[in-house]
């Protein structure tokens, strides 16, 4: 009986991290955005990088000069809950 709920909650865990990784996360890039860029858009996207715990991305933020913001969102709990967003440069 122990194998059995330890097999479906290491299952369960490994589900939601493959869905943190490939699941869509559209809204949360447009979130990061609006806190790297302002109501203004940035000028594009240079870096995104995704675990199953966090998701990063780097926006170029103005042309001349070129400048760019690092944003770093985690999941509020190990690999559920909300995004928390926050900006490093």
């Amino acid at each position: 009986m122990i194998r059995k709920a330890l097999s479906a909650l290491l299952l369960t865990a490994t589900l939601i991290a493959v869905y943190n990784v490939y699941g869509d996360n559209a809204e949360l890039v447009r979130a990061a955005e609006t806190l790297a860029c302002g109501k203004a858009p940035c000028v594009r996207l240079l870096r995104a990088e995704r675990t199953p715990v966090k998701q990063s991305f780097t926006f170029q933020t103005s042309l001349s000069p070129p400048e760019t913001r690092d944003v770093s969102c985690q999941r509020d709990l190990f690999l559920v809950g909300s995004f928390a967003c926050s900006t490093s440069k």
